[in-house]
């Protein structure tokens, strides 16, 4: 990628081609700009330079060079997010991991996948079908890095069995802002032992939900899991957001489901429909889908036996539940996975203008109904789809609600309509007590803004600590 001229002409640029050979480091405006956008509202922002490194040496040197110029370092793999996470605030050194892809060990026996940073969710589910393993995939294309998306509290098809995928995470290996190599976890004390954070002080979390300001994770194990070979799926539809939160309260207090999630009518049409289009009359509002694996046939007749029973009780309380069957692409999209059916962010936002993005949160479910009635009104008077899905997690009675919002990119005003409408509900899950996940800067000063000043001040002071030059990824904190 660099050119002759310009290593003469640019010594940072120079060093960098240094560390990394000819090619693998550019000034080039093309290809800056190729990594200055993403789905999202962000505005895009120009690195300086794009550098793809091979290496966990070349990542140190990298790291060190940036400290002694006083240079920005944002850590990218796919760059599939769609919260402005890897659109550089200050420029700088776009640091492109993709190359360093290896599968390092699948451990059949502790159940622990070791991966590089460029490993995609394709690649790693490839692999551990080899040996009739799986792992929690999200609703994301396959071509999405399973690190960042672990490290980043990532969710996913099992979350609801497993928990989060960063609550998979056993050990991991990183470089820090100031270019020092740590390991944490088991493989910190014996080399070959990736097996646990615990019981070790959890300094996992250090990295975790950072958004890659406090270094860049080079090696990570996860759990893995043996697949059962029956599947079976349950799905129910219904009138109001309120019968399907109870109902999904209902089903998730039996822990059976690997994944139990309802969408609105809005997100169920694939691409979501913008603007905004009323729902038909005779449709019900929500759909839901209760994946369930079982060993044998009579655990999944126990299963549906449950299932069953939490239908009849919904009903003879006068919900709105019915039984339904789901459409045939529908169940592929979320059991053939990585899914490639209904998984691409591009596939939800075909009918605008190639933008998309979202208020994704943790919200406690007793607060789902309330929160997502007051987004419907918002986004409709916005002439924005509510297309919103709500999962719980580990933890039963917590999970995910997040409304997929595309729009036209192409225009500004559009895209900065669909801004103040997230920003909007932003507000009001936080004031109910939801947490933004792989959130933009927007939603970080809104955070911030509500946050205890004890917890804003550990935050200054452990990324001070890490970061002293305040390098990786500057301002995605909102600090």
């Amino acid at each position: 990628m660099g050119t002759a001229t310009a290593k003469k002409t640019d010594p940072v640029l120079a060093a960098l081609v240094d560390i990394v050979g000819e090619g693998n480091a550019t000034d080039a405006l093309h290809i800056r700009y190729a990594y200055s956008y993403d789905l999202s509202f962000v505005e895009p922002k120009l690195p300086d330079y794009v550098v793809m490194a091979s290496t966990v040496e070349q990542i140190q040197e990298i790291l060190k060079l940036a400290n002694r110029e006083k240079i920005p370092v944002v850590p990218y793999t796919a760059g599939t997010n769609i919260g402005g996470l890897t659109i550089p605030e200050r420029g700088g050194i776009l640091l492109d991991l993709k190359r360093m892809n290896k599968i390092i060990e699948i451990d059949t026996q502790d159940l622990v996948a070791i991966i590089e940073p460029g490993v995609s969710h394709a690649q790693l589910a490839a692999e551990l079908a080899k040996h009739n393993l799986r792992f929690g995939w999200p609703v994301g294309p396959p071509s999405a890095s399973v690190s960042s998306c672990a490290i980043s509290h990532g969710i996913g098809g099992m979350n609801a069995r497993y928990g989060l995928q960063s609550q998979e995470i056993t050990s991991m290996e990183v470089v820090l802002p100031t270019g020092e190599l740590v390991r944490v976890g088991s493989c910190a004390i014996q080399p070959k032992a990736w097996h646990s954070t615990l019981p070790l002080p959890k300094l996992d979390g250090l990295f975790k939900g950072w958004l890659g300001t406090t270094g860049i994770v080079t090696k990570l194990a996860v759990n893995v899991h043996p697949a059962p070979p029956i599947l079976k799926i349950f799905t129910v539809s219904c009138d109001t957001v309120e019968d399907m939160v109870s109902y999904m309260f209902n089903l998730s207090n039996y822990e059976i489901c690997d994944d139990l999630t309802a969408v609105s009518w809005w997100l169920s049409q694939v691409p979501i429909p913008y603007p905004y289009r009323p729902k038909p009359d005779d449709a019900p509002e929500w759909n839901s889908y209760a994946t369930t694996y079982s060993w044998t046939d009579k655990e999944r007749e126990a299963r549906e036996e449950i299932w069953q029973k939490v239908v009849e009780e919904e009903q003879a309380r006068g919900s709105s539940v019915k039984v339904t069957h789901y459409p045939e692409e529908a169940l592929r999209g979320r059991t053939q996975l990585p899914s490639q059916v209904v998984g691409s962010t591009k596939n939800y936002c075909k009918m605008a203008g190639a933008g998309i993005s979202w208020p994704g949160t943790f919200t406690p479910a007793k607060k789902w109904a309330p929160v997502y009635t007051r987004w419907k009104k918002i986004l409709i008077e916005h002439n924005l789809s509510p297309a919103v899905r709500m999962s719980m997690y580990r933890g039963v009675h917590y999970g995910m609600l997040r409304a997929m919002i595309p729009f036209n990119k192409q225009s500004k005003e559009e895209t900065e309509n669909a801004r103040r409408a997230i920003i909007e509900c932003l507000k009001i899950d936080l004031d109910e007590g939801g947490i933004p996940y792989k959130p933009p800067v927007d939603f970080a000063r809104e955070i911030n803004a509500r946050a205890h000043p004890g917890y804003l001040m550990l935050l200054k002071r452990v990324k001070a600590m890490l970061d002293p030059n305040d390098i990786m990824n500057p301002g995605k904190l909102g600090i």
